[in-house]
Parts: structure tokens; C-alpha cells; sequence
């Protein structure tokens, strides 16, 4: 088979999504090429990265900078467009809900080159997230969507997308995460924390607008770290985004705690390793709630919606304000029933989630 498949991604995220179907496709012998968009400059996609998710370095390296979303998109698109009309591809994929997703799309459609979107069908109905609208303009236009929840069906079909453009095949973060888990290491290991974990230990990552961007909101957070750190210490990888606005409002002082070890920006995998040794996760972020559910550890997400909306019904997560009081007693009350919770397998969310996307490929490209 010399089909020929262009695999685009922007984020250290999309890479990790994207690299069990570049190995599915490699070995079913697809012609595979792997375009970075370079939406986010990474210092943590090094050589090792790639070695340890097996892939080799991109084909297509963009270098797309820019200073606001529309901007990015823009450029992104361009240089995309440029790449497909200057080289031959049969299908396009695209991959979550960054910048590079939607322009990937827009570029492969105008193009007239069969796209598909994995991890499609996802919905938070917040437009104040750009990540909402990429996801929206991304699936109205794309031709093939994978969905990685049930809730990315309903959604998709309120929204009056053909159902025979939808496909659920699963969590293909959870494959990713099942087949690198013998890179995440041994806790033991693990120098961030070697000189402060004892036995039980939290991990907090914030960076979203809502939560980082005003003075007031940050003390927000502050102040739930805080409290928590009372009763179980808190590892503390400070996102690039948050780090500055605690700059910016001069509030460094005011997180620093001997119970909380505030570390820089960690690699996916140590990061994991983090994680699956952890007590519980506080955060604001997307990935996390779906990796935190298949482990079985407790997550709390201080947001007002979640786009997974099946890591609350099955899985370990709940949403919670950051106005809400005794933030505390509603933290361990969490962690006490998740443990006491039996343990439900969320649908489809194993290491097959590639396989199935290989044969809607198979399918729709031999037709």
C-alpha cells in the first residue's frame, strides 16, 4: 500500500496523540509524513521525546510564530496549504483542539484532500476557550470524525453533523499512555521530588486565562494551594503562562511554602510518573482529567465546564469553583470516596483506539 498520509500536530500534546497511529499506519505500510507546525516552541520535545514515544523527527517543521490566535491560524494555514500543494497526500489528520488542528483542517479542505479529526465531538460550550472554537470549525468542515467519548456522538448530531461521517473509536491519549508506560520510570527515581515527597503527596497545574490572567483570580489559586498544602504536600510544575502573571503581580512570595515544591515546566513522562504516584491532582487543564480517570487518582478541576464530560460520570474528576469554601474538606472528601469507589472502565479507552482508526482509513481511502 503507498497510500500517502500527512500527520499534523502543533503541540506536545498532539504528538503524543499522534504517535500510536503513526506506528499502526507504519506497520500496516501506509506512506506516513509528520508535519510540526510549531505552534508552541517546546524545550521539552528534545531528542528524547521522540525516542521515547518511537518517532522519528518531523518531516515538515513550519516554525509558525505569532501573537494572538487568529494570527497563528492565519500563518499556520498558509504555510499548510503551501505544503500540500507542493507535495502529494491522499488524506489528512488532524488531532485535538490547538491552533494547528483548525488551520490543518481549513488548509486540507480548501486543498480538496480528505481530513479526519481524532478526538472530535468534544464540547465544553465555552467560546470564551479558543480550543472551543477550533473545535467546532475543525469538525463542521472535516470529512471523517473520530469521537473518543459517547458524549462526542450526542454533541455532534445536535449539531446536525451526518451521522455517517462519525466514528467512535476511543481514547487515543489512554493507548499513548498504555504504551509508554514502561518510560515513565520508578518513582524512586524520580528527582523533582526525591528530597520532598515522604508518602503522599498532591500535584496542581493551572494555566488557563480564567485562572491566571487577573491578579484576583491568581490569589484565587493561591489561596487553595495554600489550604491544601495544610494537609498534603503539592508538587507545583509552573506553567510558562502562569509563572509570568505571578511575576507580573509580584505574588511569587506569596506561593511560596515549605509545602509547596514549585518545580519548572516537566516532561510528558516524568510528569506521568508524577502523577501516577500521586494522592490527588488539582488543575484546570483538559489532558489530565483523562489520564487521572483510567489511573484511578483523584482529580479536581477548577473550571465552570469540562469538554469530558465522561471523566465525571465514570470516571475520577469533579468540577469545582474557585470560589467555593472549605475547598479543603471538599478536596479529602473527594479523595476518600474515590478510593472507596469500585473502579468502572470508561468505553474504548484501551490500547486498540489506533487499530479502529486504521480501519475507517482503510475504508474510506479504498473507496
Amino acid at each position: 500500500m503507498n497510500n500517502r498520509i500527512l500527520l499534523i500536530a502543533g503541540t506536545r500534546p498532539n504528538f503524543i496523540k499522534l504517535a500510536p497511529l503513526y506506528h499502526t499506519l507504519t506497520k500496516k505500510k501506509y506512506d506516513i509524513k509528520i508535519c510540526h507546525t510549531g505552534q508552541h516552541y517546546d524545550k521539552n520535545m528534545s531528542g528524547s521525546f521522540w525516542e521515547t514515544l518511537r518517532l522519528p523527527n518531523p518531516d515538515f517543521s513550519l516554525n509558525v510564530r505569532g501573537s494572538n490566535v487568529p494570527e497563528i491560524i492565519g500563518k499556520t494555514t498558509v504555510a499548510i496549504g503551501n505544503l500540500l500543494n507542493n507535495h502529494r497526500f491522499d488524506f489528512v489528520i488532524v488531532f485535538g483542539d490547538v491552533n494547528a488542528t483548525a488551520a490543518g483542517s481549513i488548509a486540507a479542505v480548501q486543498t480538496h484532500i480528505p481530513v479526519m479529526h481524532v478526538e472530535a465531538g468534544l464540547r465544553s460550550y465555552d467560546r470564551l476557550m479558543p480550543e472551543e472554537i477550533n473545535r467546532m470549525i475543525t469538525d463542521h468542515i472535516t470529512d471523517y470524525l473520530m469521537v473518543s467519548e459517547k458524549s462526542g456522538i450526542e454533541n455532534l448530531k445536535k449539531e446536525g453533523i451526518c451521522d455517517d461521517k462519525v466514528f467512535f473509536v476511543g481514547n487515543i491519549m489512554i493507548e499513548s499512555l498504555l504504551m509508554t508506560k514502561e518510560k515513565w520510570g520508578n518513582i524512586e527515581h524520580n528527582d523533582v521530588i526525591s528530597n520532598f515527597i515522604r508518602d503522599k503527596y498532591a500535584i496542581a497545574t493551572f494555566h488557563r486565562p480564567e485562572n491566571v490572567d487577573t491578579v484576583e483570580d491568581l490569589n484565587k489559586i493561591i489561596a487553595i494551594l495554600r489550604e491544601v498544602s495544610k494537609r498534603i504536600r503539592i508538587v507545583l510544575p509552573l506553567h510558562p503562562r502562569t509563572y509570568k502573571n505571578l511575576q507580573k503581580f509580584n505574588l511569587l512570595e506569596e506561593i511560596n511554602s515549605e509545602n509547596i515544591l514549585i518545580t519548572q515546566p516537566l516532561d510528558y513522562f516524568r510528569f506521568i510518573n508524577l502523577v501516577s504516584n500521586s494522592k490527588v491532582v488539582l488543575t484546570d487543564s483538559g489532558g489530565i482529567q483523562e489520564e487521572t480517570s483510567y489511573l484511578n487518582i483523584p482529580c479536581v478541576t477548577f473550571r465552570k465546564n469540562t469538554e469530558r464530560p465522561i471523566t465525571i460520570e465514570l470516571g475520577t474528576n469533579i468540577l469545582m469553583s474557585v470560589d467555593e469554601k472549605n475547598t479543603l474538606d471538599k478536596v479529602l472528601k473527594h479523595v476518600l470516596d474515590i478510593n472507596e469507589k469500585k473502579y468502572e472502565v470508561i468505553p474504548l479507552w484501551d490500547n486498540q483506539v489506533s487499530e479502529r482508526i486504521e480501519k475507517v482509513i482503510f475504508e474510506k481511502i479504498s473507496t
